[in-house]
């Protein structure tokens, strides 16, 4: 069986009353993945909640992570900053390389990618996008063990290109119809 996530949410393409949203600010991220692949964690920790989809197979060294931080009025560079900053200390060589802005009206963005290696038999990579909301900072992340091929990296960067922050107070940021927002979230 598969599902999408509101934060994380079902994909479709019209506009929605606020019943199927969190009032207030919703993180779409239009991606599938199928359960029977991955092992769901969630996290809520005061305004902070995290929800991770590991993969069944590959463990950590295949993850998806959705990070929302309530509250959070960080820029996005102490965002990046702030997530960059293990990979710079654990790692022999770490690069972090800036993608491009989330085609996002409304809100200011980042999408980057950080590669670590350390030493010829690790390599560690992540693709991150950050959105500051107006009540929240939103950080996704997909994260690999290994090698990634070419095509895996454009498709998730596809992929992260369609993420964006919508919100029910305001028509302006209408969020899409036929969503439904993830439960005990």
């Amino acid at each position: 069986m598969k599902y999408s996530f509101v934060f994380v949410l079902l994909m479709v393409s019209f506009y929605a009353t606020s019943d199927n949203f969190h009032k207030g600010e919703n993180l779409i991220t239009p991606y599938e993945l199928d359960e029977d692949k991955w092992e769901v964690l969630k996290r809520v920790k005061g305004s902070f909640k995290s929800m991770m989809w590991r993969s069944k197979a590959k463990g950590m060294a295949d993850t998806y992570i959705v990070n929302i931080q309530g509250g959070n009025k960080s820029s996005l560079t102490e965002v990046k900053r702030i997530q960059d900053a293990p990979g710079e200390k654990a790692c022999e060589n770490f690069e972090s390389i800036e993608l491009a802005m989330l085609p996002n009206q409304y809100y200011d963005s980042t999408v980057w990618r950080t590669i670590c290696t350390n030493g010829p038999n690790f390599k560690a990579q992540i693709l991150h996008a950050a959105i500051k909301g107006k009540d929240s900072i939103y950080h996704v992340q997909k994260i690999w063990r290994g090698e990634v091929a070419d095509n895996e990296m454009k498709k998730w960067v596809s992929a992260f290109n369609k993420i964006y922050v919508c919100d029910t107070r305001d028509k302006n940021k209408a969020c899409p119809k036929d969503y439904q927002k993830v439960s005990n979230f």
